[in-house]
């Protein structure tokens, strides 16, 4: 199983921070029998953001994430589950508007794009509490609070 991190030249992250990111996702993917699964995450500012949220969902602004399901005939054979964009930028004004870690916070909304991309929703309330407390349990696992 594996993450595949690209970004904006204008981003980066530290180790520390790339690892756990790799290990929300390992624990995600064995808990959801997705063992030998793929997932690509680009991490952008709010510009490049803005602009798939608008070609892919018509709003013109930017958001925290995005999730993109492979539902190509390759998924298949080559086991990628899908990608996920997160807007650092949009991750950071959002973390100290609620008083989270920027590391913290960019973990839960790479977990919360992983569940949409296993086909997890939050379009209804019976739906949204699923998927809330799977992403409450696996955060606990590394040692971060419930984000709700």
């Amino acid at each position: 199983m594996s993450l595949i991190i690209t970004s904006d030249e204008s981003i980066s992250i530290d180790k520390n921070l790339e690892d756990r990111l790799h290990k929300i996702v390992e624990l995600i993917l064995i808990e959801e029998d997705s063992r030998n699964s793929e997932i690509n995450l680009r991490l952008m500012n709010n510009k490049e953001m803005q602009a798939l949220n608008a070609e892919f969902r018509n709003k013109d602004r930017p958001t925290n994430v995005l999730s993109f399901p492979n539902e190509d005939i390759s998924s298949k054979f080559t086991n990628n589950l899908g990608d996920i964009a997160i807007s650092c930028e949009y991750v950071e004004k959002e973390a100290e508007d609620e008083g989270k870690t920027f590391d913290e916070h960019i973990i839960h909304m790479l977990a919360h794009g992983v569940y949409h991309i296993l086909g997890y929703d939050h379009i209804n309330n019976e739906l949204a509490m699923i998927m809330e407390k799977k992403e409450i349990n696996i955060l606990k696992k590394v040692n971060i609070n419930n984000p709700y």
